[in-house]
């Protein structure tokens, strides 16, 4: 299976843009690649999302996005308030691995952090991944916390048994403090 999981250990830590440098890795050595999100909160019906910038920064247009929220919230939050269906975790599945048929390489970007809910039955990307067998990589931001938050989501993969691929610094600040400096 050729399916890569991406998390983060928050929201805004910079999983988009991680996202976006492995799928421009992949299309500039001609490996076919399908991204992934399983549910886009935040953003409008008709406004580009996650996905839009995905596409502008990697060249890569086989994008899938399942589920659409306006709220800034959890996938299964945000569905409740808009009265909307939460993510199908069946649905996903099987674009996923519809998709891993027809692609060597298929990401699949995550909202929020490892265990944010996407539906009522409290499915959670890690329940995702492991369901795929797929391997994390965990988008961690560098700011003062991070540690913590990092080793927090590796013991949650761990305790699901779910296969870390690595962690990734994202968001770095153009003018970097003592705590981001350190937290390297």
């Amino acid at each position: 299976m050729s399916v890569l999981v991406v998390t983060g250990t928050s929201t805004e830590v910079g999983k988009t843009v991680v996202t976006a440098a492995l799928a421009a890795l992949a299309v500039e050595r001609g490996t076919s690649v399908a991204v992934v999100k399983p549910a886009q909160t935040g953003v409008a019906d008709g406004e580009p999302g996650d996905l839009a910038e995905v596409t502008r920064l990697s060249g890569c247009a086989d994008t899938h996005e399942l589920v659409r929220y306006p709220d800034p919230l959890s996938p299964a939050a945000a569905a409740r308030r808009s009265g909307r269906e939460p993510m199908d975790p069946a649905r996903f599945y099987d674009l996923v691995l519809r998709l891993d048929r027809s692609h060597e390489l298929v990401l699949v970007e995550g909202a929020g952090g490892l265990l944010v809910r996407f539906d009522e039955d409290g499915t959670t990307l890690a329940d995702l991944a492991r369901g795929l067998r797929a391997p994390v990589l965990v988008v961690a931001g560098p700011q003062l916390g991070t540690l913590n938050h990092t080793a927090l989501t590796l013991e949650a993969l761990a305790h699901r048994g779910v296969e870390l691929s690595g962690v990734v610094v994202g968001s770095w600040p153009a003018d970097p403090g003592l705590a981001e400096r350190s937290n390297l």
